[in-house]
């Protein structure tokens, strides 16, 4: 039985086939070898002629094609595949947002990024669901560049095939996180104030629950008990509570299953005490919401794979202790494929945004994104650090950290772990949400 990645509804004791898949990605994947064919879109022939230009040293790696408006873009790609679509918002007749959907319907292998100056509110919102990048006019080469190039990486690695046969073996996974994405949407318009958030989460009296208990655990040493929703985002602000939304929908999907409480103990301790070091840390503080968003989902997969292949997880963590390797290094060796991927993979579906995705995929081996970025260099450190107190046995990429001139960051992050030790190496049968707040 097949079921398409839009209103996803998994059934427990069903085997799933994904139509479609990273981020509705699906179809022929171009192998590492071959030459990547972008397709650029936009309305102005001197745009296009700009982009040539600024693009020219690209022309031996890629295979570029340059379309005047949506139609031309969508008769371009009737002709064969495109590894990515590059596209302007504000177009006469067919605008950016509708392009997209099309592509991501009729063309849904194919990787979707805007490239836009000012584009209206409604336009980006409607866009939103159907991209995975967005990058403002100007760009210069080296941005244009190296997302294209991550982008590309990663849409290969999620859709290789050890990932796709992996998922393909999941009995079930967690369905799409409704309130999440509501909150998503609530937050992306200008005026969405503390009192409508919380209004959308209380709705929903579990995942109230949950937040207010992890709100209220060590990891936040918040002075006061917190007692509402509405205080929570008042302490939190808003990207916090999308985050500990998010969590609380995991968490919520799995526990009652034949996942063990010790499993989930243990992802909820090293997720929390990753998104808080990630989002202390993080240099740009603009991307302090991502970065905890990103340490709370980092670790999604081992729930899933827990969830959808029990034997095999109980497997891997007992050769993971047995020889003390990490579980990822074990899990690759018995699935072909980490929980990385499989996390990241899901992310992809629910329609998270791309850096997240990323992170999810990569925090074990940044190295593979091939272009450095901040967020995914703040999760390694983050996640290795956290890691490394829980378990003590997380490689470091020492290779990339090098490449970013983020080697000296490894000691400040595993003090700032160091921090958590009570909690992360507490008996796995306690609660780390249930902890008195500090």
């Amino acid at each position: 039985m097949s079921i398409s990645v839009t209103g996803l509804n998994f059934v427990p004791g069903l085997t799933v086939v994904l139509v479609g898949s990273f981020m509705g990605f699906d179809g022929d994947v171009h192998s590492a070898s071959q030459v990547k064919r972008v397709l650029f879109v936009d309305d102005d022939v001197s745009i296009l002629d700009a982009l040539r230009n600024l693009l020219r040293k690209q022309r031996h790696e890629w295979d570029m094609v340059f379309a005047l408006g949506g139609v031309a873009a969508l008769s371009e790609l009737g002709k064969g595949p495109f590894d990515v679509i590059v596209s302007d918002m504000r177009m006469p007749g067919m605008d950016g947002a509708t392009l997209l959907t099309r592509v991501r319907e009729e063309f849904p292998s194919t990787a979707r990024i805007v490239l836009s100056g000012h584009a209206e509110n409604d336009a980006v919102v409607r866009a939103l669901p159907v991209t995975h990048q967005f990058l403002n006019k100007p760009c210069d080469a080296a941005t244009l560049r190296g997302v294209i190039e991550r982008t590309c990486n990663l849409h290969r690695l999620l859709e290789s095939g050890a990932t796709r046969a992996v998922i393909g073996k999941l009995d079930r996974l967690p369905s799409p996180p409704a309130t999440y994405q509501r909150l998503d949407e609530a937050l992306q318009q200008k005026d969405a104030s503390a009192r409508t958030v919380a209004g959308i989460v209380e709705e929903d009296p579990a995942m109230s629950a949950k937040i207010l208990q992890l709100v209220n655990s060590a990891y936040f040493g918040l002075a006061h008990r917190v007692s509402s929703v509405s205080q929570a985002v008042s302490y939190l602000g808003l990207g916090v509570l999308r985050g500990l939304a998010l969590n609380a929908h995991v968490l919520g999907a799995v526990e009652g299953t034949t996942v063990s409480r010790a499993t989930l103990d243990e992802v909820q301790r090293t997720s929390l005490a990753t998104a808080a070091i990630a989002k202390n840390k993080i240099g740009d503080r603009k991307l302090a919401d991502d970065a905890f968003t990103a340490g709370i989902v980092h670790d999604v997969g081992r729930l899933v794979v827990a969830l959808g292949m029990p034997a095999q997880f109980r497997e891997i963590s007992e050769i993971s202790r047995a020889t003390a390797r990490p579980p990822h290094v074990v899990e690759e060796e018995v699935l072909g494929v980490s929980h990385a991927e499989v996390g990241a993979y899901l992310l992809g579906v629910w329609g998270l945004p791309y850096s997240i995705v990323e992170c999810t995929a990569l925090h074990h081996v940044p190295s593979r994104a091939g272009e450095p970025g901040e967020l995914l260099t703040t999760m390694h450190l983050a996640s290795t650090a956290v890691a490394t107190v829980a378990h003590a046995n997380e490689p470091i990429d020492h290779d990339y950290l090098a490449k970013v001139g983020r080697t000296s960051d490894i000691e400040v992050y595993r003090a700032a772990a160091a921090a958590y030790s009570e909690q992360l190496t507490a008996p796995s049968s306690a609660n780390p949400a249930a902890s008195s707040s500090r």
